[in-house]
């Protein structure tokens, strides 16, 4: 049985179920190259490069069986990074594929799919949640830049409502905790894949501008002390985002 790594991409883990169904491979596990969790010792280790031909080719089966909603279902999900999702998504694909049942294919109550389905609504959610929390300030040169640390991998999807937004202006979204973001040129091009190497330096020349100083006035000027309620606020607004929110930064009227 085979402990099958890959580079942690959708592309990639779609090469490696592309692989399983040509070579007729037995896996036991799938680990990303992210993964922190011990190897299973009991297995051999079995590695799979990305394929951009054998990930396009299943990306069409999928859509010719099920559609385009429940592959970009599948994507959600995988944005996850939850331990084991690609076991779950390869379950299912095994039964979309096995044509048992036409029927079965956009059945969110199945038991292969009920989960990745539940795993998708997460991710969704967070993603919605997170567009009112990014925060930009002006750096030297004039980009905005706003840093974030989402719990899950939801930076590419959010990327479409800020070029929507601000199609003319010249700005960057980094995910610090997976150290890649997003430039976009204020010339209508596509957003370009960045990386930062010191992100130090770039704190250091985005401080206390002009958008800090006044998200913390606002959030100061609407403050009322005797509404605080401290559970609440955690439960609305979790502290793992309060590091990049400026407002949490200042001393505050808030608990």
């Amino acid at each position: 049985m085979l402990s099958i790594s890959y580079d942690s991409s959708f592309d990639g883990f779609l090469s490696v179920v592309f692989e399983i169904y040509r070579q007729h491979l037995d896996v036991g596990e799938i680990r990303p190259d992210r993964s922190e969790s011990p190897c299973n010792m009991f297995m051999q280790p079995f590695r799979i490069e990305t394929s951009d031909e054998s990930a396009q080719r299943l990306k069409r089966a999928i859509i010719n069986q099920a559609g385009l909603e429940i592959l970009n279902t599948l994507d959600v999900a995988f944005r996850s990074e939850e331990d084991g999702i690609e076991m779950k998504i390869l379950a299912y694909l095994r039964k979309l594929f096995s044509e048992e049942d036409s029927r079965y294919a956009k059945n969110p109550t199945s038991d292969e799919m009920l989960p990745i389905y539940m795993t998708a609504r997460s991710v969704r959610h967070e993603e919605g949640g997170m567009l009112g929390m990014v925060r930009f300030s002006r750096m030297p040169d004039g980009t905005y830049f706003a840093e974030i640390e989402p719990k899950y991998d939801i930076l590419e999807l959010m990327i479409g409502h800020f070029r929507g937004r601000f199609a003319n202006e010249r700005w960057a979204i980094y995910d610090s905790k997976r150290g890649f973001g997003f430039y976009h040129d204020g010339k209508g091009r596509e957003p370009i894949p960045i990386c930062i190497p010191n992100m130090r330096e770039v704190a250091a020349a985005t401080k206390a501008d002009e958008f800090v100083r006044l998200w913390q006035d606002y959030y100061q000027s609407i403050a009322i002390k005797e509404r605080e309620n401290p559970k609440l606020l955690r439960r609305c607004l979790p502290v793992r985002y309060w590091k990049h929110l400026p407002e949490r930064q200042a001393p505050s009227k808030w608990a």
